[in-house]
């Protein structure tokens, strides 16, 4: 049995990233632990790029931060700060499949807009019209440049948009609702909120300042279930503890109902915040979280990153997992996952692996062990360490306990975002190591995913051999980490 223990697993580095120091957002002077089992995260800070079929964190080969994202023409678009000469030159970065990330160059040079040239932090970008519509921040002021091509190159519009109220109008981000109407909303410390005109160059109406509890920057609005959810980061960008927290409103200008808390730092992991949303295109309810973090002291050292988002059945959103693989490859034609495919009830786990003689691997508890053990494969046995007793959670994961006596839990060894951290039971806790997500992935095999490390339940070197490890491993469509669930 491998012992419940915090273990680092090195990672395979494919990408060397350089690093560039930057400004990001603005310089001022301002002042959901896992329970249960006594082990700390295991973390291992390493930078990926894509590996298998995940596109590892962070996605882009650069430093940089504030990242806003569209989906246009086939392709997932990135916007982050400026970079460049004071921080003048903003980038697009695009992608297919969220994989692998071109740079499409400058879509915006400061030098060439007539009232700001230093300072482009933070952009939002929204497609109306027929054109892309580019808001961003420049000398602490709002600026809004048009294109009729996500990758510009965007015309600014003469003059500042905006300057807002407060002492740094910063960090705009603008939000159509479902009837039409667009509102822009910025500001550090004091929130500012102001309808669009329908030329989405001009303001319109009386500003509100209705704020949540915790307010600090970078507001971001998406509505879901006619709920209007607010995000916005908190704590000055250089404090390891600067995240992201939430509030919701029956209105787009508020007032708004304090829920809580998104990210959390993560081990070597700091500063998960300033993100924004997006819907994965075609499918009706699943998110994709983009945000900055950083792993150096360093604090203009930081890196975008992709992980998944979701809500329980509540409507809440649920913490993000912070995690270092990512998320999966997700492209034209990529199906929607359904929340819970697997009606909840007893059953055998079945690898798509075989013996070397073709009798089927199934995932089981070694020697039948009945306290805290490893979790290996072997061949089919009437022992009820192969006998799974799945419960949806109503929130798109699923508890799997063992119905051997003391019924422990499918665990991820410490909660490991590692690929290669062990797959064990163990006691019961209420913790993202026990909870997985199962998810279709052809010819009724399925992939098995840990909500803590978005990696998935894989067999060693896809061994054949019975009693081979089950691990967590990053998502690369292979037969040993596809799995069927039947009758025990």
């Amino acid at each position: 049995m491998k012992k419940q223990r915090n273990r680092t697993i090195p990672l395979l580095i494919s990408t060397v990233i350089t690093v560039f120091s930057f400004a990001g957002c603005a310089e001022k002077e301002v002042s959901p632990a896992e329970t249960g089992k006594p082990a700390a995260l295991s973390v291992n800070a390493s930078i990926l790029s894509a590996v298998g079929l995940m596109s590892g964190n962070p996605v882009l080969p650069v430093a940089t931060a504030d990242p806003d994202i569209i989906y246009a023409n086939g392709k997932y678009y990135i916007y982050p700060t400026a970079t460049g000469p004071n921080a003048s030159q903003f980038h697009a970065w695009s992608s297919t499949d969220l994989l692998n990330w071109t740079d499409e160059g400058i879509v915006l040079d400061l030098a060439n807009v007539s009232w700001a040239h230093t300072d482009g932090w933070a952009p939002a970008i929204v497609a109306r019209n027929g054109n892309y519509y580019f808001y961003f921040t420049a000398a602490k002021k709002i600026g809004v440049a048009v294109s009729t091509s996500p990758t510009g190159p965007f015309v600014d519009k003469g003059s500042a948009l905006a300057t807002g109220d407060g002492t740094d109008p910063i960090d705009p981000m603008v939000f159509i609702d479902t009837d039409g109407q667009a509102y822009m909303y910025w500001g550090n410390t004091t929130f500012n909120i102001q309808r669009l005109n329908s030329d989405m160059i001009s303001l319109t109406g009386t500003r509100g300042h209705n704020k949540p509890s915790n307010y600090f920057e970078a507001a971001y609005v998406i509505k879901r279930n006619n709920i209007y959810y607010l995000m916005y980061s908190i704590n000055h960008f250089g404090n390891d503890d600067y995240h992201v927290e939430y509030a919701t409103s029956s209105n787009p200008m508020g007032p708004w109902t304090y829920k809580g808390r998104i990210t959390s730092p993560r081990g070597a992991i700091k500063g998960p915040g300033h993100n924004a949303v997006i819907r994965k295109p075609g499918c009706s309810d699943e998110y994709l979280f983009v945000y900055h973090r950083r792993t150096s002291t360093n604090i203009h050292e930081r890196q975008v990153a992709i992980d998944r988002m979701f809500f329980d059945a509540a409507g809440n959103i649920m913490p993000v997992s912070i995690t270092n693989s990512g998320v999966t490859q997700n492209g034209p034609g990529t199906p929607c996952y359904v929340p819970n495919p697997i009606a909840n009830g007893q059953y055998a786990i079945r690898s798509k692996v075989n013996t070397t003689a073709g009798a089927g691997l199934y995932l089981d508890i070694a020697g039948c062990a009945t306290g805290n053990a490893d979790v290996r494969t072997w061949t089919r046995t009437d022992c009820n360490g192969q006998k799974w007793n799945l419960t949806y959670q109503g929130n798109g994961f699923y508890k799997i306990i063992s119905e051997l006596p003391n019924h422990k839990s499918l665990d991820l060894d410490a909660c490991g975002i590692d690929r290669g951290a062990n797959i064990q039971v163990w006691d019961v806790f209420p913790n993202d190591c026990q909870l997985w997500r199962i998810e279709p992935a052809g010819g009724g095999w399925y992939r098995i995913m840990s909500r803590s490390s978005n990696n998935v339940v894989d067999i060693a070197d896809g061994s054949p051999t019975p009693g081979a490890d089950v691990r967590s491993w990053n998502w690369n469509g292979t037969d040993a980490q596809l799995w069927k669930f039947e009758a025990p």
